[in-house]
Parts: C-alpha cells; structure tokens; sequence
C-alpha cells in the first residue's frame, strides 16, 4: 500500500485550486492524496506516520486552470459553490472541495444535486453556512464614526466572510470612507470614497491609531441606546427568542448591547 501524500496549501481559493492541480497531475492515486490548509495557530498541523508532507506554492496559472475547468467541465453553479465554500472556517474544507471536484468531472453538472453524497452534502453545508454568516451580518454590522470621519465597523465572524460583505456595503456608502476590520484574521477591507474597496492584511492597519469617537458618535451612541431600551414593552421580553434571532456571538459590536 502506498503512503499518503498530504498536500498543505495556503488558505485561499488560489492555494487550494493550486494544490488540487498539484495532486492530479501527479497521478498518485486520489484515494492517496488528502489536502489541508495551512493553519496559521500554535498547534500547527498534526503529522501522521508513515505520511509524506508536500508544501503547496500558490501558482496563479494553475489556480486559473482550476477554475476554468471547473466552469467549463462542470458548471458555474458548482464553481460558485466550491468558491463560496472556499470562506468556510471548517478544517477539512480543501479535502472536501478536492473530493467534490473528483466526483463533479465525473458527473458533470448534476452534482451540485447529488446531495446523498457525503461530499456534496458536507459542500452544500459549508455554503449555508457561510451565508448565513454573510446575511447576519448584513443586518447585525455597526459602523462607529472617529475623529477622522471614517467609520470603523469590527466584526469576529466563523468564516472568512469580510470579502463577501464588502460589495454591500461599498454600493450603499459609496460616498464614504470606512474600515471593516476582520479580528479573528486581522484582515480588513477598506474603502475610500469613489473608490473600489481593498482587501488589506492585518499589519498594514494600525487600530490603536485609528483615534477616538467624534462628538457626533457619542451622541447618536447614547441616543440609539436610550430608544433600544425604551422602545420594548417589559411585560413581553422574551430573552429566548431574542437569542435565536439574534445570538450573543454578534452582539460584541453593536451599540443597543454595550453598556
């Protein structure tokens, strides 16, 4: 029996793309090869024995390959599937984009479908629950305006969702100069006003100096603050039903929860 061969790839759409290049043409064995991102945490990745470890360089032509064939031998809607699935916080999630590419180019478009398969249901779950995330937040996201006139949004979402929000909120305040900044990744967008929105990493944005909030803030803070708690009827809190609507995870950042 041959060893299996782990692929460790960079966390984007461009590594795994990249590193499913890699594993096919090398003609291994599919049932040989498994592939992981490279995660960026004190425990780093767990080696097994008897495993020979191949550390993925991102290449931009052989993620573009990807996509294509994926397109074009497939279908757009299982491209948008894997893309999206790609955000995902789950671990296995490059494993699973390589097994559900292997069962598409044999099945052609019908399996994005084909939801009896472990591999298709596991993408699809993945999807849901990246947009999920991405509907939350469209609602739950609070801007905060500094002294500089730029409004600053943080946000500790599951998945890597911030590029996904981005487009939203850049068509509405088009006209505006705002950071939303990712802490789980200490990654951010930033947009200027008139501008197309950028996608930067965490070292080149330097919280501590963004300033503190404008006069104009602080008054709307206190005011959103003294409607959200006037605005409910006590006798019909329900603390349960507020939860399932809105649950504790997201409410680190909004106005009406900070005291």
């Amino acid at each position: 029996m041959k060893n299996k061969r782990i692929y460790i790839c960079e966390d984007s759409a461009e590594g795994i793309f990249t590193a499913i290049y890699d594993a096919w043409s090398s003609r291994y064995g599919h049932e040989y090869n498994r592939i992981e991102v490279s995660m960026n945490n004190e425990n780093g990745i767990n080696l097994e024995l008897f495993s020979e470890y191949i550390y993925v360089k991102t290449d931009e032509e052989k993620a573009v390959k990807v996509a294509k064939a994926i397109k074009e031998k497939i279908s757009m809607e299982a491209y948008d599937m894997v893309c999206h699935g790609i955000w995902s916080e789950k671990a296995e999630k490059a494993d699973i984009v390589y097994r559900f590419l292997i069962l598409g180019f044999s099945m052609g478009a019908k399996v994005v479908n084909h939801l009896a398969n472990d591999t298709v249901m596991s993408l699809f779950e993945m999807n849901r629950n990246v947009s999920n995330e991405v509907h939350h937040f469209l609602g739950f996201l609070r801007f905060k305006e500094i002294n500089n006139h730029i409004l600053l949004a943080k946000i500790n979402p599951k998945n890597d969702i911030v590029r996904l929000i981005a487009p939203h909120f850049s068509d509405r305040l088009s006209n505006g100069n705002f950071i939303i900044y990712d802490e789980k990744r200490k990654t951010s967008i930033v947009h200027k006003a008139g501008f197309p929105w950028i996608y930067t990493i965490g070292e080149h944005l330097n919280l501590d100096k963004a300033g503190n909030f404008s006069n104009a803030e602080e008054e709307f803070q206190s005011l959103w603050k003294t409607f959200f708690e006037t605005i409910g009827i006590e006798a019909r809190t329900n603390h349960k039903l507020q939860r399932n609507n809105l649950p504790l995870r997201f409410r680190n950042h909004m106005t009406e929860f900070n005291k």
